[in-house]
């Protein structure tokens, strides 16, 4: 027959003690007595049925036994841990889990969430700042808004925003380019390169024009702050430069013209809302669309 599991506290101690390397350590650690942890820790041998420390002076050293144990131990405390975790919002019912790029969150989310603030003050939003999630779990998420529309049998999608690429730069450099004709202006600086779409533009190539590429970034944050900076010519989401170009950050240089970019859905579970909080949120996002 299956041995009935040691109880928590064993496994806090030896956790404690092993990590620490010291009885007296842990006792400090858990608020607990020398001789409770040494009996935790006893408890827990006889269930494994050997020894898990030795003495080391005057502290205590894993056996190989107890190496391996910790190990099991340590992991299943985290286990346990990440499980809270993960479950946390559902203790606040004015709590909404969403989803959505960090880009997008950065440039177009973030900077109206005051509003959502002062209308609604009891609310909490855990942003979850993953690229292209495909599906809700109804633990991890409970709205998506990404570049795909997810409607099926399980969950619906409504459009929310469109979006296209924007060639932006710094307002020192705007001064200068702004005056420029399309294509020599992009002749006038560098351009900043996305990694994963090196060619810039579609029609760069096309034009046959001679550009100097100034730096390459993969992270579409760091394309914008290179903008900033004054290091070049970025292609951008209008959403993902939305806030920096109304405060003037960056200017869109509109002799370039711009490119068309996935539209932004929005996705929720068809089953009932985990809170009121979601619906809240799923409504609050269409209008400020």
């Amino acid at each position: 027959m299956t041995k009935r599991l040691p109880p928590l506290q064993s496994l806090l101690a030896f956790e404690s003690a092993a990590r620490l390397g010291g009885i007296s350590r842990a006792a400090l650690e858990l608020a607990l007595t020398q001789s409770a942890i040494t009996h935790q820790i006893q408890n827990l041998e006889a269930w494994v049925g050997q020894a898990l420390f030795s003495r080391a002076g005057r502290g205590v050293k894993l056996t190989a036994a107890g190496e391996i144990f910790s190990e099991t131990v340590r992991l299943t405390l985290k286990t346990l841990t990440d499980g809270r975790e993960r479950i946390e919002p559902y203790r606040n019912p004015d709590s909404v889990l969403l989803a959505c790029a960090p880009d997008f969150a950065s440039g177009w989310l973030m900077p109206r969430l005051r509003r959502l603030r002062e209308q609604h003050p009891k609310l909490e939003v855990w942003l979850i700042t993953q690229d292209e999630l495909r599906e809700i779990d109804r633990i991890d998420v409970d709205l998506i808004i990404s570049t795909q529309e997810l409607s099926n049998a399980e969950m619906s999608s409504v459009k929310l925003l469109d979006d296209t690429a924007v060639a932006v730069c710094g307002p020192e450099l705007a001064q200068r380019l702004l005056a420029l004709p399309f294509p020599q202006v992009l002749q006038a600086a560098p351009l900043i390169i996305d990694e994963a779409y090196p060619e810039w533009a579609p029609w760069l190539a096309e034009q046959k024009i001679i550009s100097q590429r100034g730096i390459t970034l993969e992270d579409t944050r760091l394309r914008l702050q290179a903008a900033e900076e004054e290091l070049g010519i970025a292609m951008l989401s209008r959403l993902t430069a939305e806030a920096a170009l109304r405060k003037g950050r960056v200017i869109a240089l509109t002799q370039i013209p711009s490119l068309p970019l996935p539209q932004k859905w929005l996705t929720k579970s068809k089953l009932l809302a985990r809170t009121p909080a979601v619906e809240i949120v799923f409504e609050w996002l269409r209008i400020s669309a």
